[in-house]
């Protein structure tokens, strides 16, 4: 036999006597000492053995399994110290390598060294050999068991382990295998609380204290506890109270001046947390300022702001530089807007529940993470109810009577006032053929901001999906329908600046007609000039992780050294208004007739700051920028100076509402070219932003829109989103604060007019310029009717448009076919921030009126109902996201006002009326925008996806959203049908229908960001009301992304105009793919007009690819035949 054998037989033999012996000794009630002599001479031995030998070790833990048992039996019964240190000596040998702890955890090793421990501690004298050895091997058993924590609280261990630490404050040998036991107690609240009660704060801090630099293990260890320990308030109060702020920024100065090669980086982590919890109070909070603690952590913040390995220490030492940083207010009057407009006091009529308006985006299920940081629902109340009562004394009697009737639903009669807006419906008669057309012609057709349809470079060569042969909504359409031959460039140079006092004239003529509250002075350059997009793709900006330390490192220094603060004023819009006699309780501005337009340098007098902030400007000889914000969609309150090329920007509120402040526009000029000029934003509300994460403002210069090239650019560098010190509104005692947006900006000229925005502006003026445009140049095939649905409280109108294909003859059965022709409700913009719905809008528009072969099956065989704005006001009038109600529209759909939301009411009752006369849509979209995303998706409504109105807790709410996307992409009609109806079944076949084409052919598209829940808060809006009163089931809320894509051919690319109305053009093309069930319906009818439809095997509707993909974007005349 081998000498490894024999051993192993050797401690298998040892084992057997073991557990005889530890048998007698239960049975046995003599010669108890006898037996002791013997189990402790056998435990020796096998510790020995267990000390020398790992094949010893892996045999016992393999072959002699139940020795483990029987040494746990032995140490269970043991009264004997030498006998259960033996035993101990024997655990501790099996645990030094290998997964065993484990074996011992489920064993119950725990629960005996625990008793073990507790039972040494009563007696006299103390065995401190025992108690030491117990932590021994609790810092290898105790992780292994999940109820050790508790475990040891009940049984009195942590009273006796804090007295072991305090008598051994400077005994290491005795301290490391205790603070480690502590460690592991204090991953529970509730012992944390016991520990301080107990004065283990005092203790932990004597050891920091005697550790100094050389022992490293058990500094690390004790500093790990107290970060745990003084997460409670009354541990961090008791720090505070022993002084240990200023010990640990002392700590901390040491560390940072002798570790120079940052090997003790995780000491210097390990302090600072520990700073961190403790001014997580307000009382450490205190004693950090008092301490000087702002100016020592930005000194030396700034030093190693470079260093990579101490990115960790930097971030936590930006984390309580910006908690303890000065709680100011906004340097303005108040924080409603210096606008206003007069309101009813309808609160008994409008039910006003103040929803949870989660910071989302249009309809968006998007709240991860925000919870904590968005205002209470208390607080949201109380400042909507402060909005209200401000209007409440201008309430007339002569309105309740109307205010009673709008809160009931719309009967049959009242909806017959809505039929006037289907003409298609009613009004054809067999007359001449000029009657056929509801468009009227007007005179020469106008330049509108618009999208280059030219092939993406590098990206042109995937595929005519993304870019079609001919451009239909680019180039400027001249009379009769036909484009323009010239490209964009060509056309903007030749064409456009040729005639410019002829286009200013018209542009403004349009805008002459707005009714604002803001009083608009000028319009701006991108409406006079237009928009191309530019020729290549603009990529995301990458990410630089230590970018938000050195922008809060710079708010800092402002305090640390208040004298190179500038603080001046160079645009306030409050103190305009007063001069101009337009103060925020004034009444609606009626539509002036005189306005400003960019003279042919692009150097327009800017208005931006009266006489006195001129003469501020002036007063050292420096040179300050202009800025301006009163023209439509126009949004900047005030702006300060505070640097020689930096400005601190402060945005209006919505109107009635102080609470959102997000969209920015404003007007820039009196630069120098460049020359880094910084931007921060101070109020913005939202909690997180695409701008950390590759997204760029935009900026429009008018001297490149003079060259020739009119146009938004992606622009700007050093950009960063991040909490400041400005409290936000009714939140004075340092709770919720605003974010700042920042960039950095390099003009290319000098004395340039530059406008900056959030996103690509789309103006209402723009929208009525399009519509004039397209209802005077579509091609007399084109049914084109342009309504007025209704007005806005500000008194502008609001348009509804019907396209679809004319009737080809006047026969019954033509007409009875074209009256038939199913439905498509499409409505954007609901939210004026929110400007990509206005350019996928676009896209449709110029798509549905274009030549091309889809859009002409498309009008062949629906009728697209479009109401492209529905929140005419709040764009006018530069809001984030309300009208001016001061409400959300996007929450109205459920009971609207006819007084205070017209639009909403209005457009409700269009399909309300469709519903009533057996024609609901077969789809209902409403675009967005969203702000905290990338790509394009859709929100839709399913029966299995209706969360209860019970569960309104954040954290299921997001479970039931990650559940019920999971299940919309893999639940089959069969696996719906083993748990739904047959009504169900049919609904889960179609509600996913148009998503899933999209993901196929639109590249901007992700079907895996799409949500199909209806979560309480979203009951009021339009695609969730739309679905349940309507009943279709194809009611989407599409989002547009502000920023780029993180998939498909435009990955790592910001999303533009082109892509904007490209998708618009894509939406078009799937509404055509899904649409085949209803084609079938109306097949016989259309086959009859047509005789050669029947060879043509492109619009089989009974083929599952009756048009091809590639054939989507193909122009009529590329076709082989023309039905």
């Amino acid at each position: 036999m081998s000498k490894s054998g024999t051993k192993s037989a050797r401690i298998g033999t040892l084992l057997e006597q073991l557990q005889k012996l530890s048998l007698a000794v239960t049975e046995s009630k003599y010669e108890q000492e006898k037996d002791f002599d013997q189990l402790r001479y056998i435990t020796n031995k096998v510790q020995q053995m267990l000390s020398t030998q790992e094949k010893i070790r892996k045999d016992m833990m393999t072959k002699h399994t139940d020795g483990i048992s029987t040494l746990l039996d032995i140490l269970e019964l043991s009264n004997d110290s030498q006998l259960t240190m033996n035993v101990m000596g024997c655990l501790s040998e099996l645990l030094t390598t290998g997964k065993r702890a484990s074996v011992l955890a489920a064993k119950g090793a725990v629960d005996i060294v625990l008793k073990i421990i507790v039972n040494a501690s009563h007696e006299n004298p103390l065995n401190e050999e025992v108690i030491l050895l117990g932590h021994v091997l609790l810092t290898k058993v105790g992780p292994k068991d999940r109820k050790f924590c508790i475990k040891a609280r009940l049984t009195g261990a942590i009273h006796i382990t804090l007295a072991l630490i305090r008598n051994n404050t400077t005994n290491f040998r005795v301290l490391q295998p205790t603070l480690l036991v502590m460690k592991q107690y204090t991953s529970n609240a509730v012992n944390c609380n016991t520990l301080s009660k107990d004065g283990a704060v005092a203790v932990l801090f004597k050891i920091v204290v005697a550790c100094g630099h050389k022992r490293i293990t058990c500094l690390k260890l004790v500093l790990e506890v107290l970060s745990s320990l003084v997460k409670s308030k009354s541990s961090a109060f008791k720090a505070v109270k022993y002084g240990a702020v200023p010990i640990l920024l002392q700590m901390f100065c040491d560390w940072h001046r002798t570790d120079h090669h940052n090997r003790q980086t995780a000491v210097r982590k390990c302090i600072i947390s520990v700073l961190k919890s403790i001014t997580m109070t307000k009382s450490g909070k205190k004693a950090f300022i008092q301490s000087d603690g702002i100016k020592i952590l930005y000194s030396l913040s700034l030093e190693s702001l470079e260093s990579h390995e101490l990115d960790g220490v930097n971030t936590i030492c930006s984390q309580i530089l910006r908690r303890c940083f000065p709680v100011n207010k906004l340097p303005i009057p108040c924080y409603s807007s210096p606008l206003s407009f007069p309101l009813l006091d309808l609160d008994s009529a409008l039910n006003h529940t103040v929803e949870a308006e989660d910071d989302a985006e249009g309809d968006s299920g998007e709240e991860e993470d925000e919870s904590s940081d968005l205002e209470s629902e208390d607080e949201l109340s109380s400042s909507v109810k402060e909005d209200k009562e401000e209007t409440s004394s201008k309430v007339q009697n002569g309105d309740e009577e109307n205010i009673q009737l709008e809160g009931k639903q719309k009967g049959r009669d009242d909806l017959q006032m809505y039929e006037k807006f289907f003409p298609e419906q009613v009004e054809y008669q067999v007359v001449n053929d000029d009657s056929m057309y509801s468009h009227s012609t007007l005179g020469d057709a106008i330049m509108i901001p618009t999208a280059s349809d030219d092939p993406l470079s590098p990206l042109s060569s995937l595929s005519n999906l993304y870019s079609g042969p001919d451009s239909f909504s680019n180039n400027v359409l001249q009379d009769g329908g036909s484009s323009s031959s010239q490209s964009p460039r060509e056309c903007t140079s030749q064409e456009k600046l040729g005639n410019q006092s002829h286009i200013t004239s018209r542009s403004s003529s349009a805008a002459e007609n707005l009714h604002s509250v803001l009083p608009i002075i000028k319009q701006a350059s991108p409406e006079i000039y237009g928009h191309y997009p530019p020729t290549e793709q603009e990529p995301l900006r990458p990410k630089k992780s230590s970018l938000q330390r050195t922008m809060i490192l710079q708010d800092i220094e402002r305090v640390i050294q208040p004298k190179k603060v500038l603080e001046r004023v160079v645009f306030d819009l409050d103190e305009l208004l007063k001069e101009n006699g337009a103060e925020s309780n004034t009444n609606l501005k009626e539509p002036t007739k005189t306005r400003e337009n960019l003279s042919r340098k692009g150097s327009t007098s800017s208005s931006s700051s009266s006489s006195e902030l001129d003469r501020m400007s002036s007063d050292d000889g420096s040179r300050s920028l202009k800025f301006e914000s009163r023209f439509e969609c126009g949004n900047l309150r005030k702006a300060i100076q505070v640097r020689e090329h930096e400005y601190d920007l402060i945005l209006s509120s919505d109107i009635n509402n102080r609470r959102y402040h997000q969209w920015f526009y404003f007007e820039v000029s009196n630069m120098e070219a460049d020359v880094p000029y910084k931007f921060n934003i101070l109020n913005c509300f939202k909690v997180n932003s695409q701008f950390n994460f590759g997204m760029q403002p935009v900026m429009y210069s008018t001297q490149e829109a003079l060259a020739g090239q009119p146009g938004w650019i992606r622009t700007g560098t050093n950009i960063c989103y991040y909490r400041n010190q400005y409290c936000r509104v009714g939140d004075n005692h340092g709770g919720k604060t605003y974010f700042t947006t920042t960039f950095t900006i390099r003009f290319p000229y000098s004395e340039d007019t530059c406008y900056l925005a959030y996103h690509y502006p789309y103006s209402y003026t723009m929208l009525q310029e399009h519509l004039s445009h397209l209802e005077a140049s579509v091609d007399r095939d084109i049914f084109f009717h342009r309504a007025t649905l209704c007005h806005t409280l500000a008194g502008n109108p609001c348009n509804v448009i019907t396209i679809t294909a004319a009737p080809r003859s006047r026969d019954d059965l033509s007409l009875k076919a074209f009256r038939d022709r199913p439905y498509v409700f499409l409505t954007s913009r609901v939210h004026p921030s929110e400007t990509n719905s206005s350019w996928v809008m676009k896209g449709v528009l110029d798509f549905l009126t274009s030549d091309y072969y889809t859009a002409k099956n498309l009008r062949d065989r629906f009728i697209f109902k479009i109401v492209p704005m529905l929140n005419i006001d709040g764009v006018v009038n530069g809001s984030h996201r309300c009208s001016l109600s001061g409400d959300d529209l996007n929450r109205q759909w459920l009971n609207p006002s006819m007084i205070l939301h017209p639009i909403i009411y209005h457009t409700k009752g269009l399909l309300q009326y469709l519903k009533n006369i057996n024609k609901p849509p077969i789809v209902y979209c409403d675009f967005h925008g969203h702000s905290r995303k990338k790509n394009v998706f859709m929100y839709g409504c399913n029966k299995a996806g209706t969360l209860p109105s019970s569960l309104s807790s954040s954290v299921e709410v997001e479970a039931g959203n990650r559940n019920t996307e999971r299940s919309g992409l893999q639940m089959s009609e069969t696996d719906s049908s083993s748990s739904m109806d047959a009504s169900d079944v049919l609904e889960d076949a179609e509600y996913r229908s148009l998503p899933r084409v999209l993901h196929n052919i639109a590249p901007t598209f992700s079907m895996g960001s799409c949500s199909f829940l209806v979560e309480p808060s979203k009951e009021s809006t339009a695609r969730v009301v739309v679905w349940r009163e309507i009943g279709v089931i194809r009611s989407y809320t599409m989002e547009s992304t502000y920023c780029g894509c993180d998939q498909g051919p435009y990955k790592g690319y910001h999303i533009g105009t082109r892509e904007h109305e490209e998708m618009g053009r894509f939406l078009c093309a799937g509404i055509l793919k899904i649409g085949r069930p209803y084609l079938k319906q109306n097949s016989s009818n259309q086959l009859s007009q047509s005789s050669d439809t029947n060879s043509d095997s492109r619009i089989n509707v009974s083929s599952e690819n009756w048009i091809r993909t590639s054939d989507l974007f193909v122009p009529i005349s590329a076709m082989p035949c023309d039905y």
